[in-house]
């Protein structure tokens, strides 16, 4: 994972269907504890294939319904109590295609609720081999049982290719247009050319994950290593907003998170950012995944500019781990003394594009996140630029179990201390950790040497590789870091011996900004910080996961260097209430009144707060549910785009992380 960033000035299957369930599953929970969350809100339904082609070897000596049948039983009765889960079939009652209702042969056998198993198990030992493949028709009825709000995931287990109209794909691609928090997964069973080819559309049209499955045997490996892991899909959240085609026109936004989508050209969205507090600096950072089957590297652009057209600051986020890699990117107002209006413009422009790679990003979500904070009284005082750091030894500590996040809003919460859980190849983990003024970041990744079937399953070397993101996205690990277990970089060899591979970065100071690397002025703050992980991933890889321990450090004494903000203001970002823009910056001086700078979620000078709950923030839609909310944004949105003056968008507070800068013109891919 990495952002090409820029600034203008600083002084310078079946096997994985168990996986695949038990992640989704688990995905279906919000928090960020080290112990396992319980589950809320959330519905999923199986959609499963019944068709005549499931009574064939699955190569094991068994066949691939008995396969099928031994994966579910284990899967359901570890399902969390809390999870609303349903079951679909396809191909179940109907055996021939010239039979009338043959390609609309699909049952909900179980609805979707939370005190079915019983249910399920019973329409698991029924489940038989008999008919056709109607599986456009058959993902059309699930998400219809799945209903219209909330976190809704479809989870999609097939052996071959459609026998009927509508295309899957194509069904897939309207049923993504029903919001952000509709995903579908497949898991393709023992299947290649035209079926994979088909059924790995489905699932990067559905936003979701496609797993290949061989035999009886990765599905047992994998419930033995994976059952009780809580796999959590990727999901955008963010107040929904639409960006405009233009400056002129385009929506004004007030630091907070948002979402929105990537468009069908290279016609950037454009948002108009509109400062609190005069000579603020603003952070705008975007953050998505890159979808299943496309090119290694996109080119997306970010870009902060004044309203004259000046720029401040810009990125061009590139995806590159894991299968779906995670791309985060980001663009500062900070430039130092040039252009002045970077630092006195009451608004800025942000703009987001697809780049040259448009095709592949249509319709793609990401998260925006602005935050702003305020001038400093002086700097005399505040310690220079970070040196590069040297590796502190970490004492070994017995591990705890850790259920890792693949989304900035489910990442967990990790303190000093040594963390086991198992990683996946193609798989992006994210933790967080909270990291004041003065301190530095220390992650360690230890990878035991490995047993002769994962060894096997390894197949040679692996690449894993182990990241740090500031809270607005930048990629901050420490370049020259010294002594750092493996090498300083990012990358590991992986082999049958195992690895140990740290990161580090520099002591968080306000000066860093200063700086002419991401590794600079992306440690200029305090906030939560994250850890990524992943493992690459092969075109023929089976069901199999490695054990991972994972040991952070932190160095430094907390609160060694902290800024002290004019008027005693604070920084406001998506984790705090958000204050409405004024229509005026508030100035840095004291007002002769005796009223103070607000500060994050306090009322703001010019607004009117007499019997009015205008301020009141929107709750995040970053956990399950909450189907109401949706709807009232929908509105709100609706409403605002119907404004001949665009108005402010008003965000929630949000658990995400921010983002980061780099030179016009994209440098080439390393």
């Amino acid at each position: 994972m990495t952002t090409q960033q820029g600034h203008r000035r600083r002084p310078a299957v079946w096997a994985l269907l168990a996986i695949t369930l038990t992640a989704v599953l688990a995905g279906l929970t919000t928090g960020s504890a080290v112990a396992d969350p319980a589950p809320s809100g959330g519905k999923l339904v199986l959609v499963l294939d019944s068709s005549g082609s499931m009574k064939e070897p699955a190569g094991d000596g068994q066949t691939k319904i008995a396969a099928a049948r031994a994966a579910l039983t284990q899967v359901v009765s570890k399902l969390p109590t809390a999870a609303e889960v349903g079951l679909r079939v396809y191909g179940a009652t109907v055996f021939k295609r010239t039979q009338p209702g043959a390609c609309t042969d699909t049952q909900l056998t179980v609805p979707i609720g939370t005190d079915n198993r019983p249910q399920l198990q019973a329409a698991i030992a029924k489940y038989k081999p008999y008919g056709e493949t109607p599986i456009g028709y058959s993902l059309q009825q699930a998400a219809k049982d799945l209903g219209p709000v909330g976190q809704r995931t479809i989870v999609l287990v097939s052996d071959g290719e459609a026998t009927c109209a509508p295309d899957p794909c194509v069904v897939a691609q309207s049923i993504a247009k029903q919001g952000i928090d509709l995903k579908i997964d497949v898991v393709g069973f023992r299947v290649a050319g035209k079926a994979r080819t088909q059924l790995q559309c489905v699932a990067r049209e559905g936003r979701g994950d496609y797993y290949d499955a061989d035999s009886t045997i990765d599905l047992e490996a994998g419930l033995d290593r994976l059952s009780t892991r809580a796999f959590r899909p990727f999901r955008i959240s963010g107040t929904p907003v639409q960006g405009g085609p233009q400056q002129e026109g385009a929506p004004t936004l007030a630091p907070g998170h948002y979402s929105d989508t990537f468009g069908n050209d290279q016609t950037a969205k454009y948002y108009v950012i509109k400062r609190t507090m005069a000579k603020s600096t603003l952070r705008a950072g975007v953050s998505f995944r890159r979808p299943s089957g496309g090119s290694f590297v996109l080119k997306a652009e970010v870009f902060l500019k004044t309203l004259a057209g000046e720029n401040c600051g810009w990125s061009y986020p590139l995806a590159f781990d894991g299968e779906q890699g995670i791309a985060t990117g980001a663009a500062s107002s900070w430039t130092g003394d040039y252009p002045k209006g970077c630092t006195t413009d009451d608004q800025l422009v942000l703009t987001v594009s697809a780049g040259d790679r448009f095709r592949e990003m249509k319709g793609v979500p990401y998260e925006l996140r602005v935050d702003e904070e305020p001038p400093v009284d002086s700097t005399t005082s505040l310690p220079p630029e970070a040196d590069d750091p040297t590796w502190t030894p970490m004492p070994g500590s017995t591990p705890r179990a850790i259920v890792p996040g693949s989304s900035f809003p489910d990442a967990p919460l990790l303190g000093v201390g040594s963390y086991k859980t198992t990683l996946m190849p193609g798989e992006v983990q994210l933790y967080k950790v909270k990291a004041d003024w003065g301190q530095r970041i220390q992650a360690q990744v230890s990878v035991p040497k490995l047993g002769a079937a994962t060894a096997k399953a390894l197949d040679g070397i692996r690449y894993l590789d182990v990241d740090l993101i500031s809270p607005i996205g930048e990629d901050v690990f420490a370049v020259f870091a010294k002594k750092v277990p493996s090498n300083a970089g990012k990358r590991g060899v992986l082999t049958k011996a195992g690895i140990v591979k740290g990161i580090t970065m520099k002591e968080i100071r306000y000066l860093n900004r200063e700086g002419p690397n991401n590794q600079d002025t992306g440690t200029s703050t305090a906030g939560d910080y994250y850890i990524a992980v992943s493992l690459t991933r092969k075109d023929d890889d089976r069901a199999f996961a490695i054990p991972m321990t994972l040991t952070v450090g932190l160095e430094g004494t907390a609160g060694t260097g902290k800024p002290e903000y004019v008027d005693g203001a604070t920084p406001v970002d998506g984790t705090s209430t958000t204050p409405s823009p004024t229509a005026e910056p508030s100035t840095s001086e004291p007002a002769d009144t005796g009223n103070s700078t607000p500060q994050a979620g306090g009322p703001i000078q010019g607004s009117n707060n007499s019997g009015s709950d205008t301020n009141t923030p929107v709750a995040l839609i970053a956990g399950l549910g909450g189907g109401g909310i949706v709807l009232l944004l929908v509105a709100i949105l609706a409403v605002l785009r119907l404004r001949k003056k665009p108005a402010i968008v008003q965000p929630g507070p949000a658990n995400w992380h921010q983002g980061g800068q780099n030179p016009p013109q994209p440098p080439p891919y390393q």
